[in-house]
């Protein structure tokens, strides 16, 4: 008896150790994205985007936070968003988003090409023309014309073109990169590394100068 209790521990013991050890191997198995957010140079918050692999392909978690103070006023923005992707193809998106007091969540739901988005703070709408959401950490959304905003879904018709190739400072550390700019409803300089993945976006908000640039996880003040 002793003999089968003891075996049966050294068992568990065992498989809690395959547990214990194959846990930081799913977890390495997901990437994250940090962003620091500059206006006019200044840091007023920061983006993480959490890149998870699935059976099928891919889940995305954005979490966006900035505060700004222009003069006496103070301006809040969060973000929360959710994108799945299924052998390259977008499936599903939900958000929600506290744009300084005025908040909106929204869901969409992708058959290939068509797509159903109904939510608070948004017009429900089917469509078929492809469109994604206004999701700028990978480079494919440069071969997009049709997208929509990620706050409120409103739609957007941009030309992305390529300049070229570049170096980009990435913590001090000059970095590859394919430079894009986005124009049409929306405006944005864009660049990519040789992954594919977003290093740095910037573009003008009520005049200001807004970066986006990639920082190491460590450094990023939240």
């Amino acid at each position: 008896m002793r003999n089968r209790i003891s075996k049966s521990s050294i068992s568990a013991l065992i498989a809690g150790f395959v547990i214990h050890c194959a846990t930081p191997s799913l977890a390495s198995g997901s990437e994250i994205l940090n962003f620091r957010v500059l206006k006019d140079g200044e840091p007023i918050g920061y983006e993480k985007v959490e890149i998870i692999p699935t059976a099928t392909g891919q889940t995305i978690k954005v979490e966006t936070r900035t505060d700004v103070r222009v003069l006496f006023l103070k301006f809040h923005y969060d973000h929360q968003r959710l994108e799945q992707w299924q052998g390259g193809n977008l499936v599903s998106v939900e958000t929600t988003t506290n744009d300084d007091g005025t908040h909106y969540t929204w869901t969409a739901s992708y058959d290939a090409d068509c797509y159903t988005l109904a939510g608070k703070g948004v017009g429900k709408r089917d469509a078929c023309d492809g469109a994604w959401p206004l999701t700028l950490w990978h480079e494919d959304i440069a071969n997009k014309s049709d997208l929509f905003s990620v706050i409120n879904a409103e739609p957007y018709r941009v030309n992305t073109q390529r300049v070229g190739e570049e170096i980009v400072m990435v913590e001090s550390r000059e970095t590859p990169a394919v430079h894009y700019e986005m124009s049409g409803d929306v405006e944005r300089d864009l660049w990519y590394g040789t992954d594919g993945k977003l290093l740095r976006t910037k573009f003008k908000k009520k005049g200001y100068d807004i970066d986006f640039i990639r920082v190491d996880a460590s450094s990023l003040q939240q």
